[in-house]
């Protein structure tokens, strides 16, 4: 059984760390859409695209770095090398290097990854709640596929939520009490 990301990753963060990265919020933005679009001669669709709080032409939202997953409880990092540009609290420096940081979380912890090889009638199930998608452009041709997505919440931060680990032993210590 793979580990999603955000939980593991959230985990091997120092406590100081884990609770100076709660409540920041970070700028995600993906108008380099408009130029993919652009050059495949396509518009972007400016309609609701899923969740409300998603449609406009603006491809830009703010979100948690720590978000809590509505399902489990468990808190997990929330940023991605290719749609997060800032953290809104920090300095640019601060920003930038915090940033670094966390992405680094992801590609020097290859035990946090799942690579997937794509044959035809594959389907691949992910929730973005917890896990960090990356297409790696390693395969020859054209990838040609169809995306489907639920409507998800709008990502938030409970300060009452629990680490992965933290709600583990706790079920673990209940179990054998």
């Amino acid at each position: 059984m793979s580990t999603p990301f955000s939980y593991e990753a959230y985990d091997r963060l120092s406590p100081a760390y884990a609770t100076f990265l709660e409540g920041l919020t970070a700028t995600h933005s993906a108008t380099w859409f408009h130029d993919v679009a652009a050059k495949l001669k396509i518009s972007v669709r400016t309609g609701v695209r899923g969740h409300p709080d998603n449609s406009g032409p603006g491809l830009t939202t703010v979100h948690p770095v720590i978000r809590t997953n509505p399902v489990t409880g468990w808190k997990g990092i929330f940023v991605n090398r290719g749609f997060t540009t800032r953290i809104n609290e920090l300095s640019p420096d601060e920003s930038e290097g915090v940033l670094e940081y966390l992405y680094r979380l992801v590609t020097d912890n290859h035990d946090l990854q799942v690579r997937f090889k794509w044959n035809k009638n594959d389907v691949a199930i992910w929730a973005n709640s917890s896990t960090v998608h990356n297409a790696t452009p390693d395969y020859e041709g054209r990838r040609v596929g169809d995306r489907i997505v639920s409507i998800g919440e709008h990502p938030f931060f409970d300060p009452k939520s629990v680490s992965r680990r933290a709600a583990l032993d706790a079920r673990a210590k209940a179990g054998a009490a």
